[in-house]
Parts: C-alpha cells; sequence; structure tokens
C-alpha cells in the first residue's frame, strides 16, 4: 500500500515541487547567512541557523528565535515567504488528493488488494448474502479475508460493508471474466473461490453458466492451485467444469425432485434436511480432523471417541492424491522407463494425470479400517476440536 502511495505521489509530480521546494530553502539558507554574518546584531551566526530559520519561515512556524535584520536579509526573507508558503500548500494539496483518490478508488471497487489465504466470492445473486452469513457465522473464518468480485450499486456495497464491518470484507467492481480483475483480487495467493451465479451486471441472464465455465477456465491458468466452488442454474453444462477440474459443482435446486419425493415416501424428512442446512440450525454438519492415532482404527471406535464429544459421525470422506506419472512407471530400469524419467529430471517438472478429488463413504460399516487421508463427517452444535 506505501508503495502505491508513493507512485501514486510520483504521477502527480510530487517530487518535482518537493525539489523546488528544498533547492529555495537552501539558497535562501545560504543568502541570509551571506547578508546577515558581519551584521552586529545579526542572531544568524552560521549555516545552520540561516537553515533554521529558512525551514521554520517556509512552515509558517515563524518561531522568532532566529531573524534577519539587514535590508538585504529581509527581502530574502520576503521572497522566501511569498515562493515558500506557496510551494508549500501545493505540497500538502498533493498528498491530500492522493490520500482522497486512493479512497475514492477502494470504495469504488477499483483498487489492487493484497492479502492472501483468502476467500473469493465472483458474482452475485438472491443467495449469496446467505453465503456471507454462513462464511461470517460459522467461526472458522474469522481472521480470513473476503474479498466480493461483482458490479452492484456503490449504495448497495455500503450497506454490506457496514452490515459485516466487523469482518475482512473487502469490494472489488468488474467482470470477474477478466484477467486483469482477478488479478487485483491476488487470485494467484487465495484459498477458495466461490462462483456465484451472477445478477449483479448488465450481462445476459441466458449466459449465466457460460460466464461461469470461462471465468473458471480463466482461474485456472492464473491460479491453478486454488479451489473452485461454483454454482450452476442448468445441470447440463456440469461436464463442462468437470474437465475445467473444478474442486466443487452445484447446481441449483440438484435435489428438490429427492426431497419432493421423500416427504412423501418419509414425512418429515425435507424439513429435518432443511433445518440442518440452516444458519440457524443447532446441530450443523462439520468436515474435521481424525486424530493421527486413530489412523488403522475401526469406525466404531472412531464413533465411540467423537460420540464423547457430543458430536455424532455421519461418515469419512477422502481426499484422493495427485497421481503423478513417475508413478505410474515401472520399477524396473527399462531404456524407456529411464529415458522418460531423464527427461522430467532435466525439466525439474512433475506430470500429474489426475487431479485432486474426494471420495465419501456414508455410515460405513463397523469395521471400516480409517486410513491416514480420512476426514471424518459429523453432526455438532459446534466444531469438535
Amino acid at each position: 500500500m506505501f508503495i502505491k502511495f508513493i507512485i501514486s505521489l510520483y504521477r502527480k509530480k510530487f517530487l518535482q515541487i518537493a525539489s523546488i521546494t528544498l533547492v529555495l530553502i537552501f539558497l535562501c539558507s545560504f543568502a541570509v547567512f551571506y547578508f546577515e554574518h558581519n551584521e552586529a546584531e545579526a542572531n544568524i551566526h552560521s549555516l545552520w541557523d540561516g537553515f533554521w530559520w529558512a525551514l521554520v519561515t517556509v512552515g509558517t512556524v515563524g518561531y522568532g528565535d532566529k531573524y534577519p535584520v539587514s535590508v538585504a536579509g529581509r527581502l530574502v526573507g520576503l521572497l522566501l515567504i511569498f515562493s515558500g508558503v506557496g510551494l508549500m500548500s501545493v505540497l500538502t494539496a498533493t498528498i491530500a488528493s492522493a490520500f482522497v483518490e486512493r479512497k475514492l478508488k477502494e470504495e469504488k471497487g477499483l483498487d489492487t488488494v493484497k492479502v492472501k489465504d483468502h476467500i473469493i466470492i465472483c458474482g452475485w445473486n438472491q443467495h449469496t448474502e446467505e453465503v456471507l452469513q454462513g462464511l461470517t457465522g460459522s467461526g472458522t473464518f474469522e481472521d480470513i479475508s473476503i474479498v466480493l468480485i461483482n458490479e452492484l450499486s456503490i449504495d448497495e456495497v455500503d450497506a454490506l460493508k457496514t452490515k459485516y464491518r466487523k469482518y475482512e470484507l473487502k469490494f472489488l467492481r468488474g467482470d470477474y471474466v477478466h484477467e486483469d480483475v482477478l488479478l487485483r483480487a491476488h487470485i494467484k495467493k487465495a484459498k477458495f473461490v466461490l462462483l456465484m451465479a451472477d445478477l449483479s451486471g448488465s450481462h445476459s441472464r441466458d449466459r449465466i453458466d457460460e460466464r461461469t465455465a470461462l471465468a473458471a477456465l480463466t482461474i485456472k491458468s492464473v491460479g491453478p492451485q486454488v479451489k473452485i466452488i461454483a454454482e450452476l442454474l442448468d445441470e447440463a453444462n456440469k461436464p463442462h467444469l468437470r474437465r475445467m477440474n473444478v474442486d466443487e459443482i452445484i447446481v441449483r435446486g440438484e435435489h428438490l425432485g429427492s426431497l419432493l419425493a421423500s416427504a412423501v415416501i418419509s414425512p418429515g424428512m425435507p424439513r429435518i434436511l432443511s433445518g440442518i442446512m440452516s444458519l440457524a440450525a443447532k446441530e450443523k454438519l462439520w468436515r474435521v480432523d481424525i486424530p493421527k492415532n486413530y489412523t488403522g482404527k475401526t469406525f466404531k471406535e472412531l464413533t465411540a471417541y467423537f460420540r464423547e464429544r457430543r458430536a455424532i459421525v455421519i461418515g469419512v470422506i477422502r481426499e484422493k492424491k495427485d497421481v503423478k506419472l513417475e508413478d505410474l512407471l515401472s520399477d524396473n530400469t527399462s531404456i524407456i522407463d529411464g529415458f522418460i524419467r531423464e527427461k522430467l529430471k532435466e525439466a525439474n517438472r512433475s506430470f500429474y494425470v489426475e487431479k485432486n478429488d474426494t471420495d465419501s463413504v456414508i455410515n460405513p460399516e463397523d469395521s471400516y479400517i480409517i486410513l491416514p487421508e480420512d476426514n471424518a463427517i459429523v453432526l455438532s452444535k459446534t466444531k469438535p476440536r
């Protein structure tokens, strides 16, 4: 931020004005010393006295401890008063305008954020504020900055900032499909990106999913390590996002049919499921780490561990690790395998043939063995530690 402020001052020719002011101060310091040091009643006896007098005069402080007594010295003082005060006014005005410009850019969402491990929410619709409430109310992301990229009006953004003033909420205006907008959000250092079905701009409503796909492609090209959660309106577009290695895809209304059917088959079940997913629910679903000493133990033992902490284990979720091309090569030192390994070593690269993915097992058998890469899915009031 400080560097950007200095650049802003440079563009406003602050350095040139400051240089002229310093030259004027030094010239007047030498001149007043030259005219004053031989005067009988003079109190300016050295170059330092002259410099001190010139600096105090330009700063309009006027201590009165040093002042010229000769006619020539007072003429130098008049020159310094009329020219120096004007230059100082220009300097202070330049600094003030730089501060104001920076504040206006920030309010309009045209600034660049410098945060890391943050969450970026691209787009806005009627469900986005519910997402904000979930992120800020869970207690998990209290110290993590949230960056909003959309085309809401300034009044709407100000209302959001006021409502969530306790949190690190930042706003950028622009079309998140464009790479320059994402770079302003420091996309390379982000932890998660949520792509909402955007209704905030004047874009065609028929191309919402298309813009989501383009944004996912741009994000993966700029920050391939960033995890993307995308919202779709049409399930038919789901395969496109899967080919782009989007981590989580949520289709609006995807399980509506199943919920309606469960209302007939098991009356009251949709109400229970909606209650669990509600932000105001007393009991919520959490993904938690399994203690390392439970690796190799059974699911039954894990259930007992979490039950002591007033949590119910629903199942386990497993991260599939990246599979490298080197892992697929045989252990035999064949000519082909040796050649491939040598080329990989020369290029200093690792080639992945499969991206990170997750696999879940709901309500496994009691004899299910816990693996090191497993995480537990639990139902509890607060996230178990």
